[in-house]
């Protein structure tokens, strides 16, 4: 009777095993449990160590792994970044300005962390509305150098490419190449900085005003509208300093990351870009 039971459990087993497709879609897990991103939750509760705020710290940096989950809200992560900044001023007022500073290094390090996707490529979501802290103005999470908008850079020129290999097929179709080339106007304003010259050559997306955009707004940004010209303008500016993230994490060194933020703020600081 033991040894039939054991072969009974074991052919059932193999009969799940069987009937189980396998999943081989490529997926991108673990982003909230890389190197970096420990090292930043370890960081956090070592800036307030043997202060009264280690509790409601250590909390916050289990809050912080949840955050970067594939599942998390949108502005999850933000939200978590403007909370440690917000431990960082209390620290600054009760302990010393030194241990402030490091604590909103650390929590701009956070907000900059790649966010978990279901799938490797997929960029994860930009949060759509601005940080509480000033600190983190202008900040946005990396995104998976392996996903499409890394490469953009590399379609910047497709008309030259396609002239020297198909001159015929350009020709005839003069109409769809164009279309495809510059999906945008050309620029009406170049005024910024930012535009004129963009870090790693990643350049900005144009603000369209649109005549009737209807209730959710007359400015366009990529795919997302704006009922400001103001929000829109920042949305553009955050955009370029996601890619100039996105160029750097894929290996380009011909600047820092550093110099992706500066950009971001004198783009905020100078005026829109629309298209004619």
């Amino acid at each position: 009777m033991k040894l039939f039971a054991v072969v009974s459990v074991g052919l059932s087993l193999l009969s799940i095993i069987n009937a189980t497709p396998l999943d081989l879609t490529k997926r991108r897990f673990g982003q909230e449990h890389t190197k970096l991103a420990d090292k930043t939750y370890q960081a956090m509760k070592d800036a307030v160590k043997g202060t009264k705020f280690e509790e409601v710290t250590g909390n916050l940096s289990g809050e912080a792994v949840r955050a970067l989950l594939a599942k998390a809200p949108t502005c999850e992560q933000q939200d978590v970044a403007d909370k440690c900044v917000d431990i960082a001023h209390q620290l600054g007022k009760e302990v010393s300005k030194d241990r402030e500073k490091k604590l909103i290094c650390v929590c701009q390090t956070y907000r900059k962390l790649e966010r978990n996707t279901p799938k490797a490529g997929q960029p994860s979501k930009l949060c759509d509305r601005p940080p509480r802290n000033k600190e983190l103005k202008g900040l946005v999470q990396a995104q998976d150098p392996t996903g499409p908008k890394t490469h953009s850079t590399k379609k910047s020129h497709p008309t030259t490419t396609k002239s020297k290999t198909h001159p015929t097929t350009k020709k005839s179709h003069p109409t769809t190449t164009k279309s495809k080339t510059h999906p945008t106007p050309p620029p009406e304003n170049t005024d910024n900085e930012a535009f004129k010259h963009p870090v790693g050559g990643v350049q900005m997306p144009l603000i369209i005003k649109l005549v009737h955009g209807g209730p959710d707004g007359d400015f366009q940004v990529l795919n997302s509208k704006f009922q400001q010209k103001d929000t829109a303008h920042n949305r553009q500016c955050d955009v370029q300093h996601n890619l100039c993230f996105n160029k750097f994490n894929a290996g380009d060194r011909s600047f820092q990351g550093s110099d992706c933020d500066n950009q971001n703020n004198v783009c905020k600081a100078g005026p829109p870009v629309f298209a004619k």
